[in-house]
């Protein structure tokens, strides 16, 4: 039933994203609403495995979402440093967007570190010997 609402939300923010690209006033919130579906469809299915596996996917997304969070933040700064004069766009904008964008970058890390720990699980472990002729 969880699954079916955040796949119901997720089709609603695209769809009132589709109209707020066209009418432009709720840009920013159905970015940071489609970001947060993204992180809740996605982490349901991690909350499936076991703790420890969970919390090591988790730590490994973490980690990488600072490293790529810092050095957007840091290349972000660097352009409206040099070629911004007057930035035209509210800072609260630009917090829902920021928020939206590293949810949805969260969830969509989760899926591939799950993704890899799902394939590394399905390799051979363990070669029985044949006996030789």
């Amino acid at each position: 039933m969880r699954k079916k609402l955040l796949i119901g939300f997720m089709v609603f923010f695209v769809g009132l994203f589709l109209f707020a690209l066209w009418d432009g006033v709720f840009l920013s919130m159905t970015i940071v609403g489609l970001g947060f579906t993204i992180y809740g469809y996605r982490h349901e299915e991690i909350e499936k495995l076991e703790e420890k596996v969970s919390k090591r996917i988790m730590r490994q997304v973490d980690a990488t979402l600072m490293n790529i969070t810092i050095y957007g933040l840091l290349v972000i700064g660097v352009v409206i440093n040099f070629f911004l004069d007057e930035p035209q766009i509210l800072l609260i904008d630009a917090i829902y967007v920021l928020l939206g964008v590293v949810f949805g970058l969260r969830g969509l890390l989760i899926r591939s570190v799950y993704q890899e720990e799902i394939q590394d699980r399905s390799k051979v472990t363990a070669i029985r010997k044949t006996p030789s002729s």
